[in-house]
């Protein structure tokens, strides 16, 4: 149930892949999750998914769509 309702939140949202300018500040921030993207192409990568909308560790200028989003249970 739980991935049902994430899923529809981020339906609303628009997607974005962005680039980490730390990505080693990441692995301890409560807003991160390990996932599974789809990018707009089709291919699948494991990243990080990020809920924190104001944080200052993306770099917005490499800012690719992204197709959907699968979060793990566990924090990054």
């Amino acid at each position: 149930m739980r991935n049902l309702k994430q899923g529809a939140r981020m339906a609303r949202r628009q997607l974005k892949i962005v680039k980490l300018l730390e990505p080693e500040m990441c692995m301890d921030c409560r807003f991160a999750h390990m996932a599974e993207v789809e990018a707009d192409d089709g291919s699948m990568t494991r990243m990080i998914y990020c809920r924190r909308l104001d944080c200052d560790n993306w770099d917005f200028a490499s800012a690719e769509p992204a197709k959907n989003v699968h979060i793990d249970n566990d924090a990054a």
